[in-house]
Formats: structure tokens, C-alpha cells, sequence
């Protein structure tokens, strides 16, 4: 018999009804494992909207998990197609996709990555493109040979160029390692799902506070890097994470300071 709630010490900042939902896909994993039991609503201090949902899980005791609307108003606002932040990443990296493929070179193999601030080019972002190929019967992810150029406004690709570092006379790139990760090889596809929604949500704002004139510091942003890194980790293979330092080693360097900042 599941006993009494556990109370979560920290509430999860969500942007829409989507994003929780993908927050649970996330954590719980399959949802024939757990169901939703209660749901209470109560208002911060700052006019935001605060849920506690409490979950109960087929093996354990109940869960309670609190969201917080990431903006004063309610939690369930609809989003349009186009604002869903949860579809965010998905929609810059098909751009970065299509781009590469209209303009050669481009290995048929090449997988787009996720997206960060570029180094070279103001409101822009740099796509890294690595390489999937199959050697000695074993899938694996090759060192990005290329990176897109997306516009961050309009989210549409404006130029390529080569990673910094690759040597077109020096081929195949580096192997990174087999692919998919092991992180996922075990994961049930619609926790799969919700951890690439939930990341694409929490990485948007993590842009969006990069990109503002005057960077906000607060609790919730070191909440969102820190599970933006934990997150791509899990997506990513541990050898490309540092080709994401070498596309912009100055925000590779400010993730680090507010992941460990309060």
C-alpha cells in the first residue's frame, strides 16, 4: 500500500502544458508505470501559478511533484505551433538538416546536433554536424565535420562552414563512439520523447537568458542550466560534448558559472 506524499523541496519551472507533460515522460518513463492522482492548484507570492501533482507510482509510495508557470498567469496557456518551446530544438535542427543538405559537402550520414550560440555571427547560433556511419557492422557518430549557422530570430539557416579543427585530408573524423548512446538504449521511447522535449524547453531559455542584454541572475536560471547540462549528457555522447567547448569556448565557460552559481 503507497503511503502518505513526499513533498518536493524545489518546484520545476515549466512554460506550458506540453512541457509538464514532458517533464513526467521524463521522469517516470512509460506511462503504463504510474498515474496522477491528485492535482491541487495555489498561487506564489509573485502571482505565478503553482500545481502539485502527485503521482503514484505502481512499485512505490507517491510522488509529489510542484510545477511553477515560468511567467505570471496560468499554467495551461495553449501555445501555438510556432512558440512551443517543446518543439524548439526540433525545428532548428531540421533547418540546419535541410541546409546542409542543399549545399554540399554533405555525407548522407549527417546527423544535426544541437544548437548553441555562435562564436562568429551576433543573434545567431552554430549547429554542429557530425557524422553517422557504420564500421565493422557497429553503428557510431563521427566527429562534426561542418557546422550550420541559424539565424536565432527567424530560426532559418544562413551559412555553413567547417568545424573548427577539421582536416579534409584527414578522413574519417574521429569516432566518438557507438550510436545511440548507452544512455538510451534501455530508455522506453516515450521517456525518450519527453527528455528531448523537456530539454528542448529548458535549453530555449538557457538561450534566451544568453541572448538578453541584461542576464538575469536567479535561482531558476542555475535550475535550468544545470538540467539542460544533466539532460544533453544523457542525449549526447560524452566525446562530442567537447566539440560543443570548441564551436564557443566563452559560452561553454558562462554554462559552467551559472550551473555552480547560489
Amino acid at each position: 500500500m503507497n503511503s502518505g506524499p513526499i513533498r518536493e523541496t524545489s518546484p520545476i519551472r515549466v512554460d506550458c502544458a506540453e512541457e509538464q507533460y514532458a517533464y513526467m515522460l521524463a521522469r517516470f518513463g512509460d506511462p503504463a508505470g504510474w498515474n496522477i492522482v491528485a492535482q491541487m492548484f495555489d498561487s506564489a507570492p509573485d502571482g505565478r501559478v503553482i500545481e502539485r501533482v502527485d503521482v503514484a507510482m505502481h512499485s512505490s509510495n507517491v510522488v509529489r511533484v510542484t510545477f511553477v508557470s515560468a511567467t505570471e498567469g496560468p499554467l495551461f496557456d495553449s501555445s501555438g505551433p510556432d512558440d512551443n518551446s517543446t518543439g524548439f530544438l526540433d525545428r532548428l535542427m531540421e533547418s540546419a538538416s535541410a541546409f546542409s543538405a542543399a549545399n554540399p559537402p554533405h555525407h548522407p550520414g549527417t546527423l544535426a546536433r544541437f544548437p548553441i550560440p555562435s562564436s562568429s555571427y551576433a543573434n545567431a547560433l552554430s549547429v554542429p554536424m557530425p557524422v553517422l556511419a557504420v564500421e565493422g557492422g557497429k553503428r557510431g557518430l563521427y566527429a562534426p565535420p561542418r557546422f550550420v549557422v541559424i539565424d536565432y530570430g527567424t530560426g532559418e539557416a544562413k551559412g555553413a562552414g567547417e568545424f573548427p579543427g577539421f582536416d579534409p585530408e584527414d578522413w574519417p573524423p574521429t569516432r566518438l563512439g557507438d550510436w545511440p548512446p548507452v544512455t538510451l538504449t534501455n530508455m522506453h521511447r516515450l521517456q525518450l520523447q519527453g527528455t528531448i522535449m523537456r530539454f528542448s524547453s529548458v535549453w530555449n531559455r538557457v538561450l534566451t537568458a544568453w541572448f538578453a542584454v541584461d542576464i538575469m541572475e536567479s535561482p531558476e536560471l542555475t535550475a535550468d542550466v544545470r538540467e539542460a547540462l544533466d539532460r544533453r549528457a544523457v542525449l549526447d555522447l560524452s566525446g562530442l560534448l567537447p566539440y560543443y567547448e570548441r564551436l564557443n569556448p566563452v559560452f561553454d565557460k558562462w554554462l559552467a558559472r551559472h550551473s555552480t552559481a547560489g
